[in-house]
C-alpha cells in the first residue's frame, strides 16, 4: 500500500493557477469624443452647440473623478 503512495509522487500534476493580484485604484474612464456636426440651419447650430457642451461636461466629470481619486490615494500615503 505504501508503495502505491510513493508512485503517486512521480506523476505529473497540473500546475496551480497563477494568483491574480487585484489592485485597488481609480476607476476606468472612457475617451472623450466630440460629436460630429450636421449643420443645416440656425436650429442645428444651437443643437450642435448643446451637444458639444454636453460632451465637454461629461469629459470634465471623468477628469474630476480621477483627480478626486488620486487626491484620496495621496492622502492615504
Amino acid at each position: 500500500m505504501i508503495c502505491l503512495l510513493l508512485l503517486s509522487g512521480c506523476t505529473h500534476v497540473q500546475k496551480s493557477r497563477e494568483v491574480t493580484t487585484i489592485k485597488v485604484g481609480c476607476p476606468v474612464v472612457t475617451p472623450c469624443y466630440l460629436p460630429a456636426n450636421n449643420l443645416k440651419n440656425n436650429r442645428t447650430l444651437i443643437d450642435d452647440n448643446r451637444d458639444i457642451l454636453t460632451a465637454w461636461h461629461q469629459c470634465a466629470l471623468q477628469i474630476d473623478m480621477i483627480y478626486q481619486c488620486q487626491q484620496a490615494q495621496h492622502e492615504k500615503n
